[in-house]
């Protein structure tokens, strides 16, 4: 090509790429300025259009992990239509379309799969207890994930965001135990519901955390809500003078447990666990849980009710089947939701997954419209045990939940 034919091409395509931005749609051009557009073709990402970005949502609606959940999905539904009521991201609607996992780690990849491969969404949000299936067939695909961080496999991909991380592979912190030997802890029994590979991390790491603060662990138990005799197990804890109870409970297994070892005449001076923080449940079994601590990672609803005047706004508008907004499900899905907003936002004008995960590893200040105890830097908080909870207890009279202070409360680590 000649020089004066060279000169001509290059004044060509600049005329070109001019035209291209002038006359597109809602895309941005260059720069981040989200005012100039090019042609929505040039944004090929799967799920991304010219006027909408589809979402996957994908968690368990049922089976054993259910009751944690609930309330997951209207968190979600509300976060993305207040997003879309306040105009989207740049200019394009939020959408979902979600899969139950049946709390399987093998229906959680069918799902995944199905998302993926069939639904071709751009990013899947997830929770809470069985993401491990999907994890590296996700990781595989460069697919974005924001949600709720309860197995060890959220610290290992890079394309998984949370803002606690509740296990890791290797380490502990005190923050369980020094909670526990607070309120007189001594002799522990750690009973667990049997449900994977991560809960028994997680109960080792609890272990670890109670001895190393002085509290030794006498007892270990997996049970389930149906087949275990709780009357006999309270009978061994007053057997071996147990005074406290912590591990991976739900709701249901508490029900049986705590009126068992009541009855046992057990001297409790804690009960420990990491879900139950619900409102709904208090007007179910509150008395059967009056004493009860949860621990949760994020601002109590009792605390700072000022930083739930939008979430709760919204979920009356977007999501009033939900009877019970102040429940840790809803805020789980709305954090899960509201990460996957600000992905998006950091993504720039013309989202790709890529730009959506490197620009969302490099957020330093991420607080959630101040739902979260203090900000979060993504960029470190990856791999890293999340080691820093707001302590809630039900009240003697079952009624309501006491935040306990300090709040929140942090360990050290346990390496």
């Amino acid at each position: 090509m000649s020089l004066v034919s060279r000169r001509w091409h290059l004044r060509f395509t600049a005329l070109v790429i001019t035209s291209s931005c002038l006359g597109g749609l809602v895309v941005a051009c260059g720069g981040g300025d989200s005012s100039r557009s090019v042609q929505a073709e040039s944004c090929t990402a799967p799920g991304v259009t010219s006027t909408e970005v589809k979402a996957g949502l994908l968690y368990s609606s049922s089976g054993p992990g259910a009751s944690p959940a609930h309330g997951f999905r209207s968190g979600v539904q509300a976060r993305f239509e207040l997003a879309n009521a306040e105009g989207g991201v740049n200019g394009r609607k939020l959408t979902y379309v979600w899969r139950d996992d049946a709390t399987d780690p093998t229906l959680n990849l069918v799902g995944a799969r199905q998302l993926v491969e069939d639904e071709k969404v751009f990013g899947i949000m997830q929770g809470l207890q069985v993401a491990g299936g999907s994890a590296q067939y996700l990781g595989d695909q460069g697919i974005p994930v924001t949600g709720f961080a309860g197995e060890t496999v959220w610290a290992q991909h890079q394309n998984m965001f949370s803002w606690h991380y509740y296990t890791v592979e290797k380490g502990s912190s005190t923050v369980w135990g020094d909670f526990a030997s607070s309120r007189g802890g001594t002799r522990a029994a750690m009973v667990d519901m049997a449900l994977s590979d991560s809960t028994r991390k997680y109960h080792q790491q609890v272990v670890e955390s109670l001895r190393r603060t002085g509290v030794s662990v006498d007892m270990e138990y997996e049970v389930t809500a149906s087949t275990t005799s709780f009357e006999t197990l309270a009978r061994q804890m007053k057997a071996a003078r147990i005074d406290t109870i912590a591990g991976a409970l739900f709701p249901d297994v508490l029900a049986k447990l705590i009126p068992a070892v009541r009855a046992a005449g057990v001297d409790l001076k804690t009960v420990l666990v990491p879900a139950g923080y619900d409102q709904t449940l208090l007007r179910q079994l509150g008395p059967t849980l009056a004493g009860v601590v949860v621990y949760v990672s994020f601002v109590p609803f009792e605390q700072n009710a000022q930083a739930y005047t939008r979430m709760l706004s919204a979920m009356s508008t977007y999501a009033p089947e939900n009877q019970s907004p102040t429940q840790e499900g809803a805020v789980f899905g709305w954090l899960s939701a509201d990460m996957f907003v600000r992905g998006l936002r950091e993504a720039g004008p013309c989202p790709t997954q890529q730009s959506f995960i490197g620009g969302l590893r490099k957020v330093h200040d991420y607080s959630a419209d101040g739902l979260l105890p203090r900000p979060i830097d993504l960029t470190t908080n990856f791999e890293q045990l999340g080691d820093c909870f707001t302590f809630v207890q039900v009240s003697d009279d079952g009624s309501r939940f006491v935040p306990l202070e300090p709040s929140p409360r942090c360990g050290k680590p346990i390496t």
